[in-house]
């Protein structure tokens, strides 16, 4: 009897240490914690650090699942965030000050390029080298209205050199390859140019170009912000810095390791040129990583310096308190 009673003994001890075991498994790893992002627009290794964040494990690391949704012209990134569709997306800094005025409260909680990359391109074989050299010349721009957020920099640009926009053509780009409108004679500059596309593109076919950013002029907008809602922002601040530190190591990878960086993308999407994507992460580098703070962090200056384009152009009623739309709490961890 006595052997038979520390038998079952045994049996309820081990059975009590495999289930505390199993219990403390569960503890200590926990289901992952699963998240979408909606990017702006197609793949490409502007989103390295996602790619390179899911391809090196640094999501895995910090127990979190993450989808990347590619996006497009048709993507609505906030939309998408509100409705809970996605957790994060990926929009410009304008959008969220113009959500907020409208009652809508997202944050962007860090930056992809922490410098404005917005160019206007011209050939070097043409008149154009300066922005006073567009009086009296076709401007090619994105929407033939002028209100894109692309538009409206350009339009702000003018403004502050006091150039008559009523002495430029304004023509709608239809084509966005390389410099094609330029060498083709359709207009004398291309506005609303990110450097680190149609450029890289026109050079890489043969073309010299000169290029005017829109930063040295003091027209400087955040061009694609990581953002959440608040409400997600409020209740899930630890996931919120497990995400961003992933990310950021995402992307400090694709610094060091821009030709990797173009593999990962071209996984994504094999239709992309992995010459042209190598190209493409050089040329983003110094304004990802600008030496001055922490990649993915903002300075207030350039959220004031979007309000006030906001409020000369009517966009917005009344300033905002800019607080409330971004925080370098996660990038500074």
């Amino acid at each position: 009897m006595k052997t038979k009673t520390s038998k079952i003994m045994s049996i309820s001890i081990l059975i009590a240490i495999l289930s505390l075991s199993l219990f403390g498994c569960s503890v200590l790893n926990p289901p992952a914690d699963k998240v979408t992002v909606q990017l702006s627009w197609f793949p490409s290794v502007e989103y390295a650090g996602f790619y390179a964040a899911l391809e090196n494990g640094y999501y895995a690391e910090e127990n979190i699942e993450v989808t990347l949704v590619p996006g497009g012209p048709e993507a609505t990134p906030l939309d998408d965030v509100n409705s809970g569709k996605a957790q994060f997306g990926i929009t410009t800094g304008d959008s969220l000050i113009i959500a907020k005025s409208n009652n809508q409260n997202y944050v962007a909680v860090a930056t992809i390029f922490r410098q404005n990359p917005l160019v206007i391109m011209a050939l070097s074989s043409g008149t154009v080298s300066k922005p006073e050299d567009l009086a009296g010349k076709t401007v090619g721009v994105i929407a033939p209205d002028l209100s894109t957020t692309y538009d409206v920099q350009l339009l702000s640009l003018l403004r502050k050199l006091n150039i008559d926009q009523s002495g430029i053509t304004f023509e709608a780009i239809d084509d966005y390859n390389g410099a094609s409108e330029l060498t083709d004679g359709n207009m004398d500059a291309m506005s609303g140019m990110f450097a680190t596309n149609e450029p890289v593109q026109a050079i890489m076919a043969g073309n010299d170009l000169n290029l005017i950013y829109y930063k040295d002029y003091g027209v400087d907008v955040y061009a694609n912000v990581l953002f959440t809602s608040e409400e997600f922002l409020q209740n899930n601040p630890e996931l919120i810095s497990r995400m961003v530190k992933a990310t950021m190591k995402g992307y400090q990878f694709s610094l060091e390791n821009p030709d990797k960086a173009a593999e990962f993308a071209v996984k994504y999407d094999p239709t992309l040129d992995l010459k042209f994507q190598t190209n493409v992460m050089i040329a983003q580098i110094p304004i990802i990583d600008t030496g001055d703070a922490a990649i993915g962090s903002m300075d207030a200056d350039v959220w004031e310096t979007t309000q006030q384009i906001l409020l000369d152009f009517n966009l917005i009623p009344a300033p905002i308190d800019l607080t409330t739309v971004y925080t370098n709490q996660f990038t500074s961890q």
